[in-house]
């Protein structure tokens, strides 16, 4: 019966099959790719709104129309009431006429239609957000290797790259370019540090280093 070839052999096993140690092989100046497992959120590096505090801004919009809504309401309360006798306004308040009242009710209609769209968008954000989840592995970057090799760890990443998808079938576009530089959120289990250990190369990487020096 043919042995399955795994798909992956881990940084520690390439060493023993080329008897180099993994220093060796993480500082090679045609260093094989190198890949970890990845359970989170990953977004393209250029994905501003969906990465962390890319709401911000709107978050920051909202709270502000929900503050002058809440005020414009309040007042055209008073106002209405003061109109009917119901109610003296403060040394503070003055009496609006109709057209200002009117004004007012604009403003607070146009901000109750903002406020509901914003508040769709965060959800719409949040939704999109979740859908954001990898669970398999990510290409770490030159920088987290070169630290390995030299300190036998580097902080758990924030960025790494997509790694492409070996025949991947005709019309089945990847949500982000394969390739391209990625940000990391809410990794599971929580992880402080990468080290060589949690370092894999795929197969195919070492088979075709392997033809080459035949």
């Amino acid at each position: 019966m043919p042995t399955i070839e795994p798909l992956t052999l881990t940084l520690t096993e390439v060493a023993e099959r080329w008897n180099l140690l993994p220093q060796e092989i993480l500082l090679s100046p045609h260093a094989l790719p190198m890949y970890f497992y990845f359970d989170g959120l990953v977004f393209d590096f250029n994905d501003k709104w969906h990465r962390a505090n890319g709401d911000v801004s709107v978050v920051q919009a909202l709270e502000g129309h929900k503050t002058r809504q809440s005020t414009l309401e309040i007042d055209l309360q008073r106002q209405a009431m003061h109109k009917r006798g119901l109610l003296k306004l403060t040394q503070w308040e003055e009496a609006l006429s109709d057209e200002e009242m009117q004004s007012q009710q604009s403003e607070s209609d146009r901000l109750t239609e903002e406020i509901a769209r914003l508040g769709e968008l965060l959800k719409k954000r949040s939704e999109e957000r979740q859908r954001s989840v990898r669970n398999g592995l990510l290409r770490a970057a030159p920088r987290s290797l070169n630290e390995i090799a030299e300190r036998g760890q580097t902080r758990f990443p924030q960025f790494a790259y997509m790694p492409h998808t070996p025949n991947r079938p005709a019309g089945d576009a990847a949500a982000i370019v394969e390739g391209s530089v990625v940000a990391l959120e809410d990794g599971f289990p929580l992880k402080e540090f990468l080290t060589g250990a949690d370092l894999v190369v795929s197969m195919l990487d070492i088979r075709a280093v392997e033809d080459l020096a035949k």
